[in-house]
């Protein structure tokens, strides 16, 4: 590794841009996809939610420690603050994240800088900054993802500062940049375990020549600073983060290494996050930023795959040469970092199976490309700098060609199922009915909207009793009693669009079982016009009318006569 390099201004300055152009490329896309539940999970220890999953009273004072058994309240951390400043709307909401992906943009810079050199330290910075998939999962970060990232760089960065400059502030913030990526997610240990086993592997003896009492005593104390809220949570709970959730399974292999091929070559969220051209009826752009997007996609031929993983692929194959030249141990660094995290993932029964995991392996696949880049290019002599520079122009202009593809599907069809844009109307409408229960009998809509009401809505999710095809008796009760809350209100996905299949038809046909039946009050659309939720109450069915006093059947008319 490099000895403390000093960074070239010029450099820099492009480091700098790409964050401000990746910022520009993720608030574009904002508007036009709606907030999914998960997105806004970690907002329910703010709003007063009654189900908080772990706090810890201190001085009378309920501190939300964890979101899920696995998911901590680091955001939620993050959020608080946030909020103090601005209302919660979709752009409060992914503006924040979008900065951070940017700040670990530069923080990546800095670690490849110090590990390789500046040209390979600027060509990994662009290769991030207009990755697709890295883009749309930091910006809606559902994940979550966007902390996972920035303490991953940071931590490596400043291992490497210490490594390079003794200084044991780097050590201590290295080790407490791990330890909060732990507490923020505990899939961070994938990373951690993946980060440990390559750095052993490669620098042996760097680490023993550190393994000093003190080094080690500044390390563990300051990853369990870092950590502290899940060891909490673990010691008050004992184990439950890892007996619940570590477990292996062989299952779904194939679609788990297809799915590292879709991330990497930018395709993986079509489909998911944007509605498909063949599916929908699309909309006309309106305003001059969406008729240039929807033009310029036209003329590219409507890119759905850029060229990073063919790059990757080549890096792969490339690694056994560059094992014999002077980037060796980054290059070995890369490809052991990538084969532990990715085999974890592979092998993680419930886990490893979305986008959302798969990403957590950035950005260290693009700095492995950048290395076996910037080694072809030095074997051009003084051509090296020309040809780095087309290679960079040809990978990231078809990356941005891609997410251009993403932001006019957005702009055409919108977004598909949990993330439609009609989230936003439904919390609108949903304070109009003055309701003393709001009752929502499908999955989406419990997260999203409480945070945009700020808390203010009476929501229940009662989508669990709806779930089973034949529901017990506990589940019919339940029921019951939803049905005769006086002043309630139900909303639900419309039947198109039902996540747990047939709970509206089967909500209705046992209200009416029970003597009510269902009175569609409003259906909520989304920003293409397209019906998605629907809001209704249930009422008492009109007993039959009394039957006539007049007995046994009415007497014929005589017939008159002539």
């Amino acid at each position: 590794m490099n000895a403390s390099p000093k960074p070239s201004t010029i450099l820099l300055a492009l480091a700098i841009l790409l964050s401000i152009s990746f910022v520009l490329s993720g608030l574009s896309i904002v508007p036009y996809i709606g907030i999914q539940t998960d997105e806004a999970l970690f907002s329910e220890a703010l709003f007063d939610n009654p189900y908080a999953w772990f706090t810890l009273s201190v001085f009378k004072k309920k501190i939300p420690l964890m979101v899920m058994s696995y998911i901590g309240s680091a955001k939620t951390a993050l959020y608080y603050l946030v909020f103090q400043a601005v209302a919660p709307t979709v752009w409060a909401l992914r503006a924040p994240v979008v900065l951070l992906a940017a700040a670990t943009i530069i923080v990546f810079y800095f670690f490849v800088l110090r590990a390789t050199k500046a040209s390979i330290a600027w060509f990994a910075a662009a290769l991030i900054a207009f990755d697709s998939s890295y883009l749309l999962s930091s910006t809606l970060d559902w994940g979550p993802v966007a902390i996972q990232h920035v303490c991953l760089a940071a931590g490596l960065l400043l291992l490497v500062k210490f490594h390079q400059e003794n200084n044991l502030r780097s050590l201590a913030g290295g080790f407490f940049a791990f330890g909060f990526g732990l507490w923020d997610k505990a899939l961070f240990a994938w990373l951690l375990s993946a980060l440990i086993i390559a750095g052993v592997a490669v620098f042996p003896q760097e680490i023993k020549r550190n393994l000093s009492r003190r080094c080690v005593i500044i390390a563990t104390v300051f990853f369990l600073v870092g950590a502290l809220p899940l060891v909490i949570y673990n010691i008050r709970r004992p184990l439950e983060t890892f007996r619940g959730n570590a477990s292996l399974s062989s299952d779904d292999l194939g679609v788990k290494a297809n799915l590292l091929r879709v991330t990497l070559n930018g395709s993986v969220f079509f489909g998911f996050l944007v509605e498909e051209d063949w599916a929908v009826k699309q909309r006309e752009p309106v305003s001059a930023l969406e008729k240039a997007s929807v033009s310029l996609d036209r003329a590219a031929g409507e890119r759905r795959e850029h060229l990073y993983w063919y790059a990757f692929v080549a890096a792969l194959l490339a690694a056994p040469l560059l094992l014999f030249t002077c980037w060796r141990r980054p290059v070995l660094f890369c490809l052991i970092f990538l084969a532990v995290a990715w085999g974890q993932m592979l092998a993680t029964k419930g886990a490893g199976g979305g986008a959302h995991h798969t990403i957590l392996l950035w950005p260290i696949p693009l700095m492995l490309i950048a290395i076996a880049a910037t080694a072809l290019a030095e074997r051009s002599g003084r051509w090296e700098q020309p040809l780095l520079g087309a290679l960079a122009v040809l990978l990231c202009g078809s990356a941005l060609l891609v997410t251009n593809h993403y932001l006019a599907q957005a702009i055409r069809n919108g977004a598909p199922g949990a993330w439609s844009t009609a989230n936003f109307n439904l919390a609108v409408r949903l304070p109009a009915y003055s309701a003393r229960r709001i009752f929502l009998t499908d999955w989406g809509m419990l997260d999203n909207t409480r945070m945009l009401q700020q808390g203010r809505l009476p929501l229940i999710q009662a989508s669990e009793p709806l779930m089973r095809a034949e529901p017990s008796g506990d589940d019919r009760r339940n029921m019951k009693a939803m049905l005769e809350e006086p002043n309630a209100i139900f909303a639900s996905n419309t039947d198109a669009r039902q996540v747990f299949p047939e709970v509206n038809p089967r909500l209705t046909r046992i209200a009416r079982e029970l003597g009510y039946e269902r009175e569609l009050l409003e259906v909520i659309y989304d920003y293409n016009g397209r019906p998605c939720f629907e809001i209704f109450r249930f009422r008492v069915i009109s007993p039959p009318a009394p039957p006539s006093r007049q007995s046994g059947p009415a007497r014929a008319a005589r017939p008159g006569r002539l």
